[in-house]
């Protein structure tokens, strides 16, 4: 293997989760699965919810497998996964609770009162984003609805793991595309857009 350092590539599935290295050999980059953890949302008495610390600990335990593998080191670690689920954080930054999964009932309401205010059809005009009901912008809707403070911001599920690992606390443009909030803004900001100020502002 060269010196070139290694990279880590973590996969989240909704039935599996995946941790990969990518090592460099003759210029090469060589990949190869280190660890892999099974996944599934858990019903609980509030609805259906993702383990966000079982799947912490599996990313951690597979970053930590390839940190002992890698012995020229490792220059940087992503994490991609569905880009519709995310964490809500207080206005200290900490998590509220357990995200919802996608699979969640609870955003069917959510889907019509959203409708009342954006019809469909402009909405898909405005985002360019297949109308589901899984997709974040009625995930939001429905915490207004049962009274999440409009303050607590949100990561998706990738950036709030990166986040647990040191980095900035960001909203990454590529996985805001399939949020149906993005507008291609030049400078997105998931709090602000045309979407979401006429969406979420008091009525």
């Amino acid at each position: 293997m060269s010196l070139r350092k290694a990279l880590v590539a973590v996969d989240l599935g909704a039935q599996s989760c995946r941790v990969s290295l990518i090592r460099w050999k003759d210029g090469r980059p060589q990949v190869g699965m280190v660890h892999r953890f099974p996944n599934a949302p858990v019903l609980s008495g509030k609805g259906w919810h993702w383990d966000i610390e079982r799947i912490f600990a599996g990313v951690a335990a597979g970053i930590q497998q390839c940190a002992e593998l890698a012995t020229e080191g490792i220059a940087s670690v992503g994490i991609d996964g569905w880009a519709v689920d995310y964490v809500r954080l207080d206005c200290n930054g900490k998590r509220i609770g357990d995200p919802f999964c996608y699979r969640d009932q609870r955003t069917a309401r959510a889907m019509r009162e959203v409708f009342e205010i954006i019809p469909p059809v402009k909405l898909y005009e405005l985002t360019g984003i297949q109308i589901l009901s899984l997709n974040s912008l009625f995930q939001l809707y429905a915490d207004k609805l049962s009274g999440v403070d409009a303050e607590f911001r949100w990561l998706n599920l990738p950036e709030y793991l990166t986040h647990l690992l040191g980095g900035e606390p960001v909203a990454e443009y590529t996985n805001a595309t399939h949020t149906q909030l993005e507008i291609n803004h030049p400078s997105f900001d998931s709090n602000s857009t045309p979407v979401a100020d006429s969406i979420f502002e008091d009525r």
